[in-house]
Formats: C-alpha cells, structure tokens, sequence
C-alpha cells in the first residue's frame, strides 16, 4: 500500500509517524522498517524532492535533488529555498511560496535553481503545503530537471502530441498542416486570433487565411518549408475570419518520412501591434527630425520677418496715411503678420510649447484664419459669430491654426465643394453641467460641414496622435487641435453621421480682463524720452534694425553679439555712472551665452537690473513664463516699432513720453 503514495505523501506519513511516536522509532522494529521502507522509495525516485519549513529552511531533500543541485546534507542547514533559486525566478517563486503557505492550490510551475558550482538547473513540477489545525506545518516539492527537454525546442515540436498540453495553453499560433496546405491541428491561441471555431478548421486551408498582398510569397515560402528539413523563418500576413489583417512571424520547419514531407509544424507570434508601434516609431523619428527642422526654419525665418516688418513699421512712420505708398506698406505688413502666424504654426509642430497668452477677442482671428486656408478651394465659410462675443485669455497663433486645421479637415470632407458653418456664442455652464469643466463664463464654437462624415469605429480615435483615415494624411492636425484647446483649458469634442456631416465642438474659457490691445494705428506713435538700452542679439541684420527703431523713439543703443559681451557692457557702464535702463535679451545665441543663463548672471550682479527677453523660438516655455526667470517683458519675433515701444513704455512706466505723428 505504502508504495502506491504519491512522494508528498510519503514524506507527510513519515512526518506523522515520528511524532506520534515522540523518538520512539528506535524502538518499535516494525515501525522502523516501515519508515526505512518510506525514505527508500523517495530516495529511488529520480524526481527532485525536498520539503521546506514555512519560514523556507530545508527540512528533507532526497538522493536526487542532492545529486543534481550538488548540495550536502550540511550545506542545507546553511541555506533557505530562495538561495537555491535563480535571480530572475525569486519574485515569481516568493509569490507562490507565499501563496501556497496561505492555502492556495498552485498547479504546475516551472522555476530555475542554481547548483553549488553556479549552474542552471530548469525544472518544473507542483508543489502542495500540509496544515495542522489550520497552519501550514511544511511545504512539499516534486520537481523534474527539464534543462535539456527545454533546451531542444525541434524535439518539442516533432513531440506535439506528447506535449499537447504545452500547445494548448502557449499564447504562440502553432498550427500543423499538410503538404496540400489543409490544417491538421491548430492551438486555441490561433483560433481565438483568426476568430475560427474548432470544427471549423478540418474544412480550412492556409490559403484561405492568406492575405491577398500576400499570397505569392506565401505560397512560395510554403513550398520551401515542405521541400527543406531546415527551420525556416515566416513573415507574412494572414487575414482573420472578420477581415482583419492579422501580420505573423515565426519559425516553421517540415516532417518528413522516406524523404516524402508529412506535415509542416509552425510556431507564430501575432505582430501586428508591435509591426504598428515600430511604424509609429519611425513616424515619430521622421517626425521629430522634420519638427527640428520646422523649428530651425521657423527661428530663422522669424529673424528676417523682425528685420522686414521692423523696416516695414518704421517705414510707415516717414509716411503720410494718405500717400500711395503708405496703402502698399499696409499690404506688406499685413502679409508679413500672416507669414508670422505661418512660424508660429511651424514652432507650434516643433516643438508644442505652451501658449503666450494676450486678452483677445476671437471674430477676426477665425475669419482670418479659415479664410486664408480656403483660399483657392471649392469650400466657402458661413460665419455666424455674435457680436458681443466675451474675450478670452489665449495664444492668438495656436488658436488661429486651430481654426485652420478644424477647416482644412472640413473642407477635405466635402471633395466636391461645399460650406463651412462656423457660429460663435457666449455660454454660462452651470455647476455639473459638464463632467470635464468648471461652471463658469465660456465662448462656445461650432465648425460644421456636410461632407462625408466620420465612421462610427475612428470617432473616438480622432484626437489620437497619427491616426488618420486619409492616405495622404499625418494625422497630426487634430492631435494637435486637442492639445491646445487643453492647454488654454478648453475642450473640443465631436458629432458626426456618415453621409450628413460633422460638427466641431469648442468650448474656451472666457475672461473678464479687458483687451488692452488698440486697432493698430500709425498715425501717433508714443516716444518714450531719451534712455539707455544695451541690445543682445547675434544676428547684425537684428542689432540694426533695433537701434533704428529704438532710436526714432527716442532711446540710444549699444549693442552686444552675445551674453558675455552683454554683461560686461553692463558692468563696464554701471561702474561709469552711466548704467542701461534696459537690456533686451535674444533667447538663443547658438555658440555663445544666450538670454536664460545671461540674465542668472546679471541679476546675481545687480539684483535691480531690467531685462526683456527676446526669441523667433516664440513658443519657447520660457516666452510663456519669462517672469519665472527673471525677465520683466517679453519680445516675441518678428515685431513692429509699436510692440517694441510699448514693451519698453510697461516696464518703465516713468519713462515721459512724446506724441510723434510720423516723421519728426
């Protein structure tokens, strides 16, 4: 009877035994040999047995977990289980020692140990826990050495149905097919990913799964794998039950019997996903690359735009209003304020900065806006904006591209021509009214089209980084949308119905500062008197034209290349009496101290210093937070005579002031 128990067992009677007897084993002869009897049969085993205190100190092991793991009697007095268990295996075997200790049922495990001379041992087997009056009193383990069964995975495969168990629950798609391409076994794994039913697969044939892009190298590569006795890779694309392209990869090799092939075993990981995210990987590179290229572009081209819209402003003041002339300078200004839009739209994809905000109101913005993308198209705008819209706090750039993106994706929709409603009013959200918002003051925004509408499986996938139902598109224009209405604490949501149309949903918050912001006039322009202001900027062309219009408004100038040269200009005319009231700072001196570690160093000097800071980088969070640095105002490039004249104006407000009309 005895040797029909299972070890565990064994070892639990022999446990039982001897405390029954309290060390009067010796004693009994018959008693004796019937334990002798026990330790004998688990010592035969070829199993690796031991037991182990709650606590993980070694109790029992038999002759061949000794023999294998080369552990003496007296070396295990020394040691714990998780000693003997390898690094990468001790949070897993921790978890189901704990858990058996708790009472648990653990099926059978795989685990690794480690031998007294550092080798790896892999096996696996079950592990149970005997209580006494609801403590657990030791654990059992029955384990058996798999290494080399592990280590020869062409042999698990030729032994499928010996380890159809281990096919059954692998997360792999393992199939085995004929040499006519009829299946002849595939695990759960794969039917569950190609959406097949059981009894469904003895009709099927790996060429009804093929994906049509697919199927002459497929076919090809079945051909070779039934052909050659070596392990052969696959990639390729099958097609799931529901239409899905589903890509797999793996490794296939063919039995054969008398050189003649008899089945063809596969083993396939579903890739899709991860084929999608090293696509979106690469999208992102490519993108990152062209967003520092927009960037780089969209910095220098702002320099050239402050230079030509600085000449442009100052131009302007030697004009009279009604001269020809002063009409075309208009024009050029006008064009060289859209081509600035056009920098911040490039800064905004580059580099997605948080907004500077100005107290606004939003008519003009979104007529400008929408009306220049649709240019040219077939796609005209119905504006319905109340005229008592509310102002808002925000960046006038990003929500200007907002506005151009929310009508470049309307008039995509409608590829025949068609219209544009766009309707601005004011709304008061009540307490709850919306899960997502504060109750308060808000302008509310509804860009409606009647194009083809957006299907029901990509309405909530919009808004997501690089989804984009259109061939050409980089799905970018919405994400991009979405961040910024976040960031100016809005919300922006959607409605649409395939064949009548979609509707954009904005909600921004409204303020109740007033915009400060006067139509720009030039027919009086505010002279500060004469002060000093020291100009650090690389680029000569920049330098000039400053001095130019700081000079006409009445301030003399002296200029530095770079922050070094800046702060010793400020030292140097501080300790003459003859100190700047003003420093204006480019952000970005490539080589050279730039605006962010000059003004550190100048304020450590003179703590009283004024400083304005100055960048074509005009989404820089540092323009968006220039007082946290130290800066008293902020220049965002290009600008005209008048922001610059009354930048300088708010920082020194005692600075008398002389009406000018145009030239003196």
């Amino acid at each position: 009877m005895t040797a029909n128990l299972p070890p565990e067992d064994l070892l639990f009677k022999i446990k039982e035994l001897e405390e029954k007897n309290h060390g009067l084993v010796q004693k009994n002869d018959q008693l004796s040999k019937e334990l002798d009897r026990y330790r004998l049969l688990i010592d035969s085993a070829s199993d690796l047995i031991h037991s182990v205190t709650p606590e993980g100190g070694f109790l029992y092991t038999n002759q061949a977990w000794r023999d294998t793991l080369g552990y003496t009697e007296e070396d295990l007095q020394q040691l714990s289980l998780m000693d003997i268990v390898d690094n990468s295996c001790k949070g897993k075997c921790n978890f189901i020692f704990k858990s058996l200790m708790n009472g648990e049922k653990i099926g059978r495990n795989a685990t690794t140990f480690v031998t007294k001379n550092g080798q790896s041992v892999i096996v696996e087997g079950r592990c149970s826990t005997h209580f006494e009056n609801g403590k657990p009193l030791f654990m059992t383990g029955i384990f058996r050495d798999m290494t080399d069964h592990t280590r020869n995975e062409l042999a698990l495969l030729e032994s499928e149905k010996k380890y159809k168990n281990l096919f059954e629950n692998s997360s792999d798609l393992i199939q085995i097919v004929k040499p006519d391409g009829n299946f002849l076994y595939v695990n759960p794994a794969w039917r569950e990913t190609f959406g097949y039913s059981e009894e469904e697969i003895p009709t099927l044939s790996i060429f009804d799964l093929i994906s049509a892009d697919c199927q002459s190298h497929c076919e090809n590569t079945f051909q070779q794998v039934i052909s050659d006795p070596k392990l052969h890779f696959i990639d390729t694309v099958f097609t799931a039950k529901d239409g899905r392209r589903v890509i797999i990869e793996g490794n296939a090799i063919c039995k054969f019997e008398d050189g003649k092939p008899i089945s063809s075993q596969c083993i396939f990981r579903d890739v899709t996903e991860k084929k999608k995210m090293v696509e979106e990987l690469i999208k992102a590179q490519k993108l990152e690359s062209l967003g520092v290229l927009a960037g780089g572009i969209a910095h220098d081209f702002n320099n050239i735009l402050t230079a030509i819209l600085g000449n442009i402003s100052l131009a302007k003041m030697y004009t009279n209003p009604q001269d020809i002339i002063s009409g075309y300078l208009d024009k050029t200004e006008k064009a060289s304020v859209r081509a600035k839009g056009l920098t911040k739209q490039l800064l905004t994809f580059s580099k997605g900065g948080a907004p500077i905000k100005t107290v606004t109101t939003l008519t003009e913005l979104i007529k400008d806006a929408t009306s220049f993308v649709l240019r040219g198209s077939k796609v005209k705008c119905d504006y319905h904006l109340d005229n008592d819209l509310w102002a808002v706090e925000a960046d006038e750039g990003q929500l200007s591209q907002v506005s151009q993106n929310l009508a470049i994706n309307a008039s995509q929709a409608m590829p025949n021509g068609g219209t544009i409603t766009i309707q601005g009013s004011n709304k008061t959200l009540s307490l709850n009214e919306h899960p997502s918002l504060p109750p308060g003051r808000y302008i509310e925004l509804l860009f409606q089209d009647t194009g083809t509408g957006i299907p029901p499986e990509h309405i909530n996938k919009i808004f997501d980084p690089y989804f984009s139902s259109k061939s050409t598109g980089s799905g970018l224009g919405l994400a991009i949308s979405y961040s910024i209405v976040k960031n100016h604490d809005g919300l922006i949501t959607v409605s649409s119905e395939l064949d009548q149309g979609t509707v954009f949903s904005i909600l921004l918050p409204a303020t109740l500062k007033q915009n400060t912001m006067q139509p720009q006039v030039q027919e009086k322009l505010q002279k500060v008197a004469a002060k000093k202001i020291l100009v650090m900027d690389d680029d000569k062309t920049i330098r000039e034209i400053m001095e130019a219009m700081l000079t006409f408004i009445g301030c003399s100038v002296v200029e530095a290349c770079d922050g070094k040269e800046a702060i010793a200009l400020y030292l140097q005319a501080k300790k003459e009496g003859t100190p700047f009231d003003l420093v204006i700072m480019d952000l970005t001196i490539p080589g050279g101290i730039g605006g962010k570690e000059a003004i550190t160093t100048l304020l450590a000097l003179d703590h009283t210093a004024k400083a304005v800071v100055s960048s074509g980088y005009a989404n820089d969070p540092i323009m968006a937070n220039y007082q946290e640095y130290g800066f008293c105002g902020v220049l965002s490039k290009p600008f005209k005579i008048d922001e610059l004249n009354k930048v300088i104006a708010t920082i020194v407000p005692t600075i008398t002031t002389l009406s000018v009309d145009h030239a003196p």
